[in-house]
């Protein structure tokens, strides 16, 4: 059986695609991971049984039909499921009926979810079979459960972090002016609230800078470590902050390892909230930042966090961060608000996600096209899908997507290299007891051509 798994955005969740790729791959399973950029001309080539995909959204509907078409089982296990907006595009009930609506619900084997909000939003619309949706819980936060903990960087330095979540209107990949907006509302999301919400979030991303220049200027011994979210541009903030010398900014690595080693973090708003929860650590919400639109928005991270409500009670939680820390209810939290949308705390998410993909039947040849490839896996490509799809055939998509990311900064940041994946790879499985040798991770190659891929092929070694 050989499985794809396409990877988004690596900084985020190429971690978690590897250890969903070693579940796999100790069951007998060879798998690809399969950078998002390349999916078009690279699944095509890989000899696939079954693909899980990064999102179900209209941007890439013709080309899952394309899959789905050529009888390739698709799977969707959403990087960005877990933090849901109360109403909106992404809600629960708004996703379940998108899913149920565009056609996705007629091309996909099945669905895996992070938590049981959605997956219960998606049996109450009758959007699939129940049989096709899988409570699972999200691979990549297998790393913050005990058992897997001590897989990331534990050595604790203390600082503040910082985390930001400002992508929409700081991006780092829209160079289209007005095109994140764009983006929401092709998402399901109003206009008008659209306008309303980037209206506000301009201002509380001021605001934000802001507040973090005063914290710096008022704790000149504590160090602070500012992480702009992975899609956000790092220049406004070495701008706005790097006159401070106890201010580093940073949005390197995994933003677990971060967390793991920060006294606590300072937030508004963002996810990671989420994750400081999963490691006992203190997410201090800059609450008298938001305005009721952008409170509004995604109400979890406020929840899951201690909520500041002025710049002195900021300044005093971080001179008793200890105190805090103590008084926060960890568990209740865990229990309360996020259970429902990230599922367990138990690392297992990876075997259940695998569990899964290994029980389906394969009664088909592997998907296998080199024609298709030349289209870009399209029944109607434009001509430039057809330029990237040719080239690709006869150079192999290792090649062009060196050439084109040199052109393109964003595409550089998500390739994916053998030279990332094996250390990890064999970390996770030497972590497991198992013999970290016959574990490898090594660039795939075409099946007909035998040309290199961007994609990844994972393999045990039995």
């Amino acid at each position: 059986m050989r499985i794809g798994l396409v990877v988004d955005h690596p900084k985020r969740d190429l971690p978690g695609a590897v250890m969903l790729a070693y579940q796999l791959a100790r069951r007998g399973v060879s798998v690809a991971l399969v950078p998002m950029y390349e999916q078009a001309v690279d699944v095509p080539r890989l000899g696939l049984d079954a693909l899980v995909v990064n999102y179900a959204r209209a941007v890439n509907l013709d080309l899952m039909r394309s899959f789905a078409k050529a009888g390739l089982a698709l799977y969707v296990l959403d990087t960005e499921g877990g933090v849901l907006a109360e109403k909106g595009g992404n809600s629960p009930p708004a996703m379940a009926a998108h899913i149920k609506s565009s056609g996705y619900a007629d091309i996909l084997t099945g669905y895996f979810f992070w938590g049981s909000r959605l997956h219960d939003a998606f049996l109450e619309t009758g959007t699939m079979k129940p049989e096709q949706l899988h409570l699972t819980g999200c691979p990549r936060f297998d790393f913050a459960a005990p058992r897997w903990r001590t897989l990331l960087d534990g050595e604790p330095r203390g600082y503040l972090l910082v985390n930001a979540n400002f992508p929409l209107v700081n991006s780092r990949f829209t160079g289209k002016p007005g095109g994140e907006r764009e983006a929401m509302v092709r998402a399901g999301w109003d206009g008008t609230y659209v306008d309303r919400f980037i209206a506000d979030l301009k201002q509380v991303f001021a605001s934000y800078l802001a507040e973090i220049d005063r914290l710096a200027a008022a704790r000149p011994d504590r160090n602070i470590l500012v992480r702009p979210h992975p899609f956000e541009s790092e220049d406004v903030y070495r701008s706005a902050l790097s006159r401070h010398a106890n201010v580093l900014i940073d949005g390197t690595g995994s933003v677990l390892d971060r967390i793991r080693n920060a006294a606590a973090v300072i937030h508004l708003n963002c996810g990671t909230a989420v994750e400081s929860v999963l490691l006992g650590k203190l997410p201090l919400q800059l609450e008298y930042l938001n305005t009721p639109t952008t409170a509004g928005h995604a109400a979890l991270p406020a929840r899951v966090s201690r909520p500041v409500a002025s710049f002195d009670e900021l300044l005093s939680a971080i001179d008793h961060i200890e105190r805090e820390t103590e008084a926060f209810d960890f568990a209740r939290v865990h229990a309360a608000d996020i259970e429902a949308f990230f599922h367990l705390n138990d690392g297992q998410a990876a075997e259940r996600v695998a569990d899964v993909l290994t029980r389906a039947p394969t009664s088909r040849r592997p998907y296998v096209s080199l024609l298709a490839t030349m289209k870009g896996t399209r029944d109607e490509p434009s001509i430039g899908q057809i330029i990237k799809g040719a080239a690709s055939a006869a150079l192999g998509s290792a090649v062009t997507e060196r050439l084109r990311s040199q052109l393109n900064r964003a595409r550089r940041d998500k390739r994916i290299a053998p030279s990332i994946v094996q250390p990890l790879l064999q970390r996770i499985a030497a972590h497991d007891q198992a013999s970290p040798s016959q574990y490898t991770a090594r660039r795939a190659h075409c099946a007909m051509t035998g040309l290199p891929l961007a994609s990844i092929a994972i393999e045990h070694a039995h």
